[in-house]
C-alpha cells in the first residue's frame, strides 16, 4: 500500500507493490541518477590493478543506492539538482559503503547481500584499505560541493555514526536492556545518515533554514523506520537478499526492539530466565538464540516493533506533508512506505 497525505493531512491509501514503488521513486530522478552513477564510477577510477578488481567486484554488487536517491529527491523537491547535489550524493554513498567494508572486517562477515565480502575474497587488510580509499574519495567529493555547510554535515554525521556504534558495543558489554538506549543507538548509527542525506540535498539548493531542518527530521524518522524493519528481519529465516541468519543480532549481543519489548512485558519469572541467558558471560548457543527468538515472538515483540515502525512512518509522512505537493514529495512518501514494507 502506498500512503501519503493531502493538504488536510488525511491519509490516502493506494495499492502498489514494492517493485512499483521503487521504480516510481527512481523514475522521479532518472536523469539525475545517471549523472550520479557517472560521477560515482568516475571518482573510483585508479591506476592500481588490485584496487580496480575490488572496485569492479563491488560495483557489480552494489545496493539500491537509497541514500543518494534520498539526497537527489530532497534537492529536487526544494529546487533544481545541481553539481553540488550530485557530489554530495556521491560523498554519502562512498561514506556509507566505506563503513560497510569496515563493518565486515569488524564483524568477521563472510557474506553481504548474498555475496562474499571483500575481506573473505581478498583479506582484512585489503578490505580496510579499500574502505579507507572510499573515505578519501568521500572527502574529495565533499570538498567538490563547494559548500562548507555540506562538509560540516558530513563530518558531524561520521561522528554520530561512530558514537552510535560505540554506544551499541557499550550496551552489549554492560547488558543495558533499555528501549531508550535502543533508540539512542539507531538514531546515531542509522538515522543520522538518513537525516544527512535529506539535509545535504536541501543545502545543495540553498533551501531555507526551516526547510533544511524539517527535511532533516523527516530523514531521521525514515532512518529509524529503516532500522526497525532491519531488526525485525533478525527474527525470521534468512533470505539471500537479507544475507544474515535468524538471530544473528542476538548472537552478537544486540538486543533489539522485539526482544526488549518481550523482556519488559513477559511474566516476571519468564523474563528473568531470558535475561539470565542474555547476561551469561559465554557466547550464546544456537538453541539459546532460537529460544530468545521464539520468546520475543510469543510475547508480541514483533507486533510491537511493527506498530512502532508504522507510527514513526506516520510521523514522517505527516511532517513531509507540510511541504508543497510535487512529484518529488510523492516519491519520498512512497519511499517511506518502501522502507517499512520491504522484504530485504
Amino acid at each position: 500500500m502506498r500512503r501519503y497525505f493531502d493538504n488536510k493531512s488525511e491519509e490516502i491509501r493506494i495499492p502498489m507493490d514494492k517493485t512499483q514503488v521503487y521504480s516510481s521513486v527512481r523514475n522521479c530522478i532518472s536523469d539525475e541518477l545517471k549523472d550520479f552513477e557517472r560521477l560515482f564510477e568516475g571518482v573510483l577510477r585508479t591506476r592500481v590493478p588490485l584496487a580496480d578488481s575490488v572496485i569492479h567486484y563491488f560495483l557489480e554488487r552494489s545496493g539500491k543506492q537509497l541514500r543518494p536517491i534520498m539526497t537527489l529527491i530532497a534537492a529536487k523537491m526544494l529546487g533544481k539538482v545541481n553539481e553540488a547535489t550530485t557530489y554530495g550524493a556521491v560523498a554519502l554513498e562512498l561514506l556509507h559503503n566505506a563503513t560497510l567494508m569496515h563493518d565486515d572486517v569488524i564483524d568477521q562477515s563472510a557474506t553481504r547481500r548474498g555475496s562474499d565480502t571483500i575481506n573473505k575474497i581478498w583479506d582484512n587488510k585489503v578490505a580496510v584499505l579499500m574502505g579507507d580509499f572510499f573515505l578519501s574519495k568521500c572527502l574529495y567529493c565533499s570538498n567538490a560541493t563547494g559548500s562548507l555547510e555540506i562538509s560540516r554535515v558530513l563530518s558531524d554525521m561520521v561522528t554520530m555514526l561512530v558514537e552510535g556504534e560505540l554506544e551499541q558495543i557499550s550496551n552489549v558489554r554492560t547488558h543495558l536492556l533499555s528501549e531508550d538506549a535502543y533508540f539512542s543507538v539507531i538514531r546515531g548509527k542509522t538515522a543520522s545518515l538518513f537525516a544527512a542525506c535529506m539535509k545535504i540535498g536541501a543545502l545543495s539548493v540553498e533551501a531555507s533554514e526551516d526547510d533544511k531542518e524539517r527535511l532533516a527530521k523527516v530523514g531521521e524518522l525514515m532512518g529509524m523506520v529503516f532500522q526497525i524493519r532491519d531488526d525485525i528481519f533478525d527474527y525470521y529465516p534468512s533470505t539471500k537478499e537479507v544475507g544474515k541468519p535468524t538471530g544473528h543480532d542476538i548472537m552478537e549481543g544486540k538486543i533489539t526492539l522485539p526482544l526488549l519489548y518481550a523482556l519488559q512485558h513477559a511474566p516476571a519469572d519468564e523474563a528473568t530466565r531470558m535475561k539470565a541467558i542474555i547476561e551469561q558471560p559465554q557466547e550464546l548457543t544456537g538453541s539459546q538464540v532460537a529460544q530468545l527468538v521464539e520468546f520475543a515472538k510469543s510475547i508480541g515483540g514483533i507486533e510491537y516493533a511493527q506498530a512502532k515502525m508504522k507510527n514513526i512512518s506516520y510521523e514522517a509522512k505527516k511532517l513531509l506533508s507540510t511541504f508543497p505537493e510535487s512529484e518529488a514529495r510523492e516519491a519520498l512518501m512512497c519511499l517511506i512506505d518502501y522502507f517499512s514494507d520491504r522484504n530485504y
